[in-house]
């Protein structure tokens, strides 16, 4: 996120200001630092809302949502290879992402 604020020459102050997220939300984003802090995970609403303010194109969207969800990639691979949900949780288990739950 930190190269589409340096192309628009946005603070993180004003990505906060035009998302309308906090300012220690984005803070938090794109100071992000998994080897410190291996459990943040950002809302899927802050993402979108980041992603609308950003005014990013598909494929944009789509690389910011998968590095705040890598189980994202995931779920798409899967679904163009016909993976199965047990064969989808395999994978995802096996890159200690949360798995897909039962609707049970």
């Amino acid at each position: 996120m930190n190269g589409y604020l340096a192309v628009l020459e946005w603070s993180p102050a004003r990505l906060a200001k035009m998302s309308g997220q906090s300012k220690a939300t984005i803070s938090r984003i794109t100071s992000y630092d998994t080897e410190r802090n291996p459990y943040y995970r950002p809302e899927l609403r802050t993402i979108q809302a980041i992603a609308q303010a950003l005014e990013l194109t598909l494929e944009q969207r789509r690389e910011l949502f998968y590095t705040a969800f890598p189980e994202f990639y995931v779920w798409d691979e899967a679904a163009e290879h016909g993976y199965t949900v047990d064969e989808t949780n395999d994978l995802l288990h096996g890159r200690g992402l949360p798995l897909l739950t039962s609707d049970k």
